[in-house]
């Protein structure tokens, strides 16, 4: 894996965490560091965890405290939100089974781009950030096209035929993402690139819906 991506006081935050495993065993990281790390195309500074295990957010604080230096923000419900060793850190229960097994590094569960990719169109779903159109449109260059990820969302969320238009809608949509910064780039590329690709990709499934 692309270990680079993550500065290295990141680094060594993640390796205590896999020497030491303070989550729930089922735990995984997902999100932006974890694509990040499967395909070195940026840098990413903070970790997400998921996991499908019922667990007390205090306990777990109290945990990575006495693990290392944890400044906790949120804990409460099914979320734990701080900073660990420098590093933001969330954890959340999340009910969503993964669709292929993750991948090992440094002791932590990775998740595979194939469970990335339906979460990422979540969160544009949400309100996209620059970071999340670069996610997609790297995944999509590397082989995983857009009506793949909609295959994948709706093996895990089993709501594509009620959301599609809201998917397609949401891809070509990034005013609110022209107003997010551009994430620290390994590879070449511009966000006038992206943002032309899905504009131009929204249209197309846009029209294939309607049609189809």
């Amino acid at each position: 894996m692309f270990e680079s991506v993550l500065p290295k006081n990141a680094q060594t935050a993640l390796a205590l965490l896999g020497n030491s495993n303070p989550f729930p065993s089922d735990t995984y990281l997902a999100g932006g560091s974890a694509l990040a790390l499967h395909f070195g195309h940026r840098k990413s500074v903070d970790f997400d965890f998921f996991t499908p295990t019922a667990f007390d957010p205090k306990k777990l604080s109290e945990s990575l405290s006495l693990l290392g230096s944890f400044d906790e923000e949120v804990a409460k419900g099914i979320s734990l939100i701080g900073k660990f060793q420098g590093v933001k850190l969330s954890c959340f229960q999340y009910q969503y089974s993964l669709l292929k097994q993750p991948l090992v590094h440094l002791g932590v569960l990775v998740a595979h781009p194939n469970d990335i990719a339906p979460m990422k169109l979540v969160a544009i779903c949400d309100r996209g950030t620059k970071k999340d159109f670069v996610d997609i449109y790297t995944m999509v260059q590397n082989g995983l096209t857009l009506e793949d990820m909609f295959t994948l969302y709706d093996k895990k969320y089993g709501l594509l035929e009620s959301n599609r238009y809201t998917l397609c809608k949401a891809l070509g949509y990034l005013d609110e993402a022209d107003l997010t910064d551009m994430p620290e780039m390994l590879i070449s590329l511009s966000w006038k690139e992206v943002k032309q690709f899905f504009i131009a990709q929204a249209m197309r499934l846009g029209k294939q819906y309607i049609e189809g």
